[in-house]
């Protein structure tokens, strides 16, 4: 019979294992064991001990159907073919289950002399017929080389470990044999490099093979480096498996959980990680895993083909990483284990939809109940913030209340996986579609894969109807820009592989709204085109308040309606804190479906183990239709999580947002409360949204307190530039601070600088431009946008030319003339060409607190003056002419100069190309517009134009 020692289990009496352990291998095969049972237990522990119950009722099944004959062919009749992997490895998986059961304190198995004697006899069977260092694999459709190389000798190693001391030397050197025959060594990547050092470490604790676990140590480090291609971590918290899918919470749980059980294996010992990169693994945590969980859920958009799996929905997800975490916070550095337990406690107690401790193995249960019981724990919040995930193109936003999900894809990634007979309908998982999380916590459990309607997922813009193939986007512009860790912008250039449906999305994350926008839609593939704003699974009865311009909408399933004219809709969620409103800032036609939908999860997963049981769930859908075959279409819709219906009605009256553009050019919102603007630009051309202009394809964002401080972050989504971005921002500043690859060349009148973004992946480069001190960028111009809105000729012929303004004069004086008649103290600065235009004056020049033809001031500039006086101030004061001063710069023809004008006061300062040439006093007009100036047929190009307040 079992004995206890307090709460330490001892098999069939004696004294404890640990006190008994000869050497260091002795004692790390021991930890191992305790690893795997979850040692020390408390048997009065409820939750241990049903979890002990549970886990000696599932191996008491196995060990009860187990196929005991002397003559056996097979150990169970389900899986019983020879060469064939899964069946294999599900064997060995069985018999660990019932290792376990007899391994584990308190087990209604524990000790048993019987079970002890069939477990080993098992795996004498095993490795007489199946797995042994002679075999010689096929490769087919029932042999796969992860079961032979990691999923079998994982659970032979366990078995061996808990079964260690009933063991021959003769057994142990044959069950370490067939391991070898198979793992001798650590390679591969990512997960499955992980999961291979666990095979070849504890096979060298069981064969006490200092090399073996000199090689599982030494295996790790590839794994700790960041990645900048293929599988792995990337320094901006992505993890890519397979290549080309986000697999943060897929097979990175599993690198997670293998890497720290490995490490707190070897942690304390001779083979203790040494390597300084381990650091890394304490920022897999930071960077990687925080942004994605949210109150225990791993967000399905970086789960790949795992969320077709009906019994790892994501808080089952969610808590697998949690547990990894919690083994890495017994090894972490003190401060990162301290955050580590204040993330497990905050998201073990904030999960309402699976209890924890009631799911946990029992491995992590004991130490699970004692972070909880831990009043110097206090439990983390979700943390707001904002993270771009460039490499995996993904991005997330926590904001008080709710989270939100971007899943995009790229030529970099693919658009999602389905192999193994998995994910079946994984069509637009990842097509630029929005995951929000909310009070609802049960929204994508509770079977919403197989019963959601796969062809609409919110936030994409699909052929409708139509399913989609895995496949890469034959575009590279997806990606976005952080700014402040807290707000962002991202976009994607949607392409897919198999259709003609192309568009331009960009979602502007801000403090308590999601704008989206969507341009240049277009197709040619004769099939409807639709935008999907929402569908939202909801409550059981279907009721779920809709509610639209402040209409109730019927509530009965079955319900369908176009409503026309749309300016603002609320749902109401299924539990607190899970409305949500939508804003349309051009009122939209809506299509709107309230139905109840069946399915099941085999028809999207089609493995053996998947149950076809049908399940129902109820849904609400909104989406816009677009037609047939669009050219040039779009739509506007803001998400406002949270808010009550009253509350989107009031934001509807009085948004918070301004669209600046929605064009297949440039993308462009102002939030106007944060003083935050967001621009995605998608030519490499140059562009201007509102006081941003770029050269190159980027994404922008900034934050502005006024006469403060400008931030700035900015990107290269497609990852593709070798060179720089060109940035003018139509402000003024008087000092800066920027990351490395940021060079600034100007910060009056406006501010100018450089982005190199060559090898950059996608990175955000930061800024900020201290604006006190500085004058305020009343205006600017450059003409790019091919326009001269703002400009008002007097006479003359004035036009914008390749992107510069064209003025030719008439017989006399002509003016063109631009800004504010209050405009008093400013400095004026413009690029100027005076041409060498056959049968012309050769005569321009600008003017300044000009009030009408009659008042103002001028600088002349003449390229053909021979008298010295190629450039000169002047006054025109009710229609008289007055020089106030000259100088003789050289005015080549047809060249560009720049010339800054100062009026400060009764000072009036002349600047060419930087140096002052003319300065007067002179009080005659105190306030006035600006303009460009041509005369007698004189034609002269201005461009890059502003006007900045003087400090």
């Amino acid at each position: 019979m079992p004995e206890y020692f307090g709460s330490v289990y001892i098999p069939g009496g004696g004294s404890d294992r640990t006190a008994q352990a000869a050497d260091e291998y002795d004692a790390m095969r021991d930890k191992w064991r305790k690893m795997l049972t979850g040692e020390p237990l408390d048997p009065a522990d409820a939750d241990v001990s049903a979890a002990v119950a549970a886990q000696a009722a599932e191996a008491n099944g196995y060990w009860q159907s187990m196929n005991k004959s002397a003559t056996r062919t097979h150990l169970w009749s389900d899986i019983p073919n020879v060469g064939h992997s899964v069946h294999i490895r599900t064997a060995y998986e069985r018999l660990r289950a019932m290792a376990l059961a007899y391994s584990t304190p308190g087990s209604a198995l524990a000790g048993d002399p019987a079970l002890a004697a069939d477990i080993v006899g098992a795996l004498d069977y095993m490795y007489a017929t199946r797995y042994h260092e002679f075999v010689v694999t096929t490769p087919s459709g029932t042999s796969n080389w992860w079961d032979w190389e990691i999923g079998i000798p994982m659970a032979l190693n366990d078995t061996a470990v808990l079964m260690y001391d009933l063991l021959s030397g003769s057994q142990i050197a044959n069950y370490t044999n067939a391991v070898e025959r198979f793992s001798p060594v650590v390679n591969k990547t990512g997960a499955n490099r992980a999961w291979k050092g666990i095979v070849v470490g504890v096979r060298g604790v069981i064969a006490k093979d200092g090399v073996k676990l000199a090689d599982a140590r030494d295996g790790l480090s590839p794994i700790f480096n960041y990645v900048t291609s293929g599988d792995g971590f990337y320094a901006d918290g992505s993890f890519i498996q397979h290549g080309t899918i986000a697999y943060t919470g897929g097979y990175g749980i599993d690198l997670l959980q293998a890497v720290g059980d490995l490490m707190a294996l070897l942690h304390g010992t001779a083979w203790q990680v040494t390597d300084p990169d381990q650091a890394n693994v304490w920022q897999w945590v930071h960077r990687s895993y925080r942004p994605v969980i949210y109150k225990g859920a791993m967000m399905d958009m970086v789960r790949g083909r795992e969320i077709s799996r009906h019994y790892r929905q994501d808080h089952a997800a969610g808590h697998a990483a949690i547990q990894g975490i919690l083994r890495l916070a017994e090894i972490a550095p003190a401060a990162d284990a301290e955050a580590f337990k204040s993330m497990v406690k905050g998201w073990i107690l904030a999960d309402g939809a699976l209890d924890f401790l009631a799911n946990a193995p029992l491995k992590h249960l004991t130490r699970a109940k004692a972070l909880l019981a831990d009043p110097a724990v206090a439990p983390a919040s979700e943390q707001a913030g904002y993270a771009q995930f460039s490499r995996m193109d993904k991005a997330v936003q926590v904001r008080p209340g709710y989270g939100f999900g971007l899943a995009m894809y790229s030529s970099r990634t693919s658009s999602y996986e389905a192999i193994n007979s998995e994910n079946g309908r994984g069509w637009y998982t990842s097509a630029g579609t929005t995951y929000l999380y909310n009070g609802d916590q049960n929204q994508y459990s509770g079977d919403y894969w197989p019963t959601v309607d796969a062809y609409r997922l919110p936030g994409t813009t699909v052929l409708s109807g139509v399913s989609a193939t895995p496949h890469l986007s034959a575009n590279n512009w997806t990606g976005g820009t952080a700014l402040l860790d807290t707000y962002g912008v991202s976009g994607m250039d949607l392409n897919y592989a198999a259709t003609t449906l192309t568009a331009k999305k960009s979602w502007f994350m801000f403090d308590d709204e999601i704008v989206a926008l969507g341009a240049g839609i277009a197709s040619a593939d004769g099939v409807p085109v639709e935008t999907i704003v929402e569908n939202r699974k909801i409550g059981d009865a279907g009721t779920n308040a809709l509610t639209v311009d402040g209409a109730l909408q019927p509530s009965g399933l079955g319900w369908s309606q176009t409503l026309t004219g749309v300016q603002w809709a609320h749902l109401a969620g299924s539990a607190p804190g899970a409305d949500i409103g939508y804003y349309f800032p051009q009122s939209a036609d809506l299509a709107a479906l309230r139905e109840a939908r069946t399915g099941n999860w085999k028809q999207i997963n089609n493995r053996p183990v998947t149950p076809a049981a049908n399940v129902t769930r109820n849904y609400v859908k909104l989406w816009m239709n677009h037609g047939a075959n669009p050219a040039g279409a779009g739509y506007q819709y803001v998400l406002l999580p949270n808010k009550t219906s009253a509350e989107v009605g009031a934001y509807a009256a009085n948004p918070n947002i301004e669209v600046l553009e929605n064009s297949a050019s440039v993308q462009a919102v102002k939030e106007k409360t944060l003083g935050i603007v967001g621009a995605n630009f998608w030519t490499d051309a140059p562009e201007t949204a509102d006081f941003i202009a770029v050269n190159k394809k980027a994404s922008v964002m900034t934050r502005e307190q006024a006469g403060e401080a400008l931030d700035v972050a900015i990107s290269d989504p497609t990852q593709a530039n070798a060179g720089t971005i060109e940035v003018e921002l139509a402000r003024a500043a008087s000092g800066y601070a920027a990351d490395p690859g940021i060079t600034v060349t100007q910060l009056a009148p406006t501010i100018k600088f450089t982005v190199n973004v060559n090898q950059a992946r996608g990175k955000t480069f930061k800024a900020s431009f201290d604006l006190s001190g500085a004058g305020q960028t009343l205006f600017v111009d450059d003409f790019h946008d091919g326009n001269a809105d703002g400009w008002t000729p007097t006479s003359g012929t004035w036009t914008v030319e390749s992107g510069v303004y064209s003025g030719t004069a008439g017989s006399s004086r002509s003016f063109s003339v631009a800004g504010d008649a209050a405009w008093t103290d400013y400095a004026l600065e413009a690029k100027v060409n005076v041409t060498n235009n056959a049968g012309g004056n050769k005569d321009a020049g600008l003017v300044f607190r000009y009030a009408d033809p009659d008042n103002f001031y001028a600088l002349y500039l003449k390229n053909d003056d021979r008298t010295g006086r190629k450039m000169e101030l002047a006054k025109f004061e009710n229609g008289v002419q007055t020089s106030l001063g000259f100088a003789n710069p050289s005015i080549a023809p047809d060249t560009f100069y720049t010339y800054k004008i100062v009026v400060d006061g009764d000072v009036i300062e002349a600047y060419q190309d930087g140096v002052l040439q003319v300065s007067a006093t002179d009080s005659a007009h105190a306030a006035g517009k600006i303009g460009a100036r041509v005369y007698a047929s004189t034609k002269a190009l201005f461009d890059d134009i502003a006007v900045t307040s003087l400090p």
